[in-house]
Formats: structure tokens, C-alpha cells, sequence
């Protein structure tokens, strides 16, 4: 299942999270860890929406394969990359979650 697009007011009474809201004080979400470690990041336009994405695809499925990954982020652009680091850090988040 894909992420799907909802107005504000759909959001009304539930918990947003934020990629500001994943780090617990200093230490970061194993996501954000990956994407720094497996050179994810890019020029942030898109890292917020990839790392949350990330997570989203890791709690529904686990331990993804690339190619679910892949499917997953249809629709979440980013201007600088062939996508190839972001997978490998969704899959290395992904297993990370699983760890912990």
C-alpha cells in the first residue's frame, strides 16, 4: 500500500510525526542513522519525505526488498539521485527497526 495524499483536516485529532519529531534528544531514529551512513542524503529537498517514507515502508513490510522499495517511493521525487544510496539506507534502516 502506498502513501496516499489526505487534506489537513483529515489529519484532525491524529499523531503527526515529523522529521524533526524522530530523534529521541541527541540520538537519532535508525533511519536517519542509515540515510547519514549509506549516503542517502542528498540536497534535502527530499530527504525529510524519503526518511519518513522509509519508515513507513520498513513498518509495513519489515525487511523490504529493493525492488519493493523501489515500488514504494513512486511518487517521492528527488532532483539529485538515481535513487540507488536511498534504497540501500531504507534497507539498511529497515533491518536496523527490525534490530531493534
Amino acid at each position: 500500500m502506498k502513501a496516499c495524499t489526505m487534506l489537513a483536516v483529515q489529519a484532525d485529532g491524529a499523531r503527526i510525526i515529523t522529521i524533526e519529531g524522530l530523534a529521541s534528544g541527541e540520538a537519532l531514529h535508525p533511519m536517519q542513522v542509515a540515510f547519514r551512513e549509506h549516503h542517502g542524503l542528498q540536497c534535502g529537498f527530499c530527504t525529510p519525505g524519503m526518511i519518513l517514507s522509509g519508515i513507513a515502508i520498513a513498518r509495513r513490510h519489515g525487511t523490504p526488498s529493493a525492488e519493493v522499495i523501489r515500488e514504494e517511493l513512486d511518487g517521492n521525487l528527488c532532483r539529485c539521485t538515481g535513487y540507488i544510496n536511498i534504497v540501500k539506507a531504507i534497507e539498511a534502516g529497515a533491518r536496523a527497526m527490525a534490530e531493534a
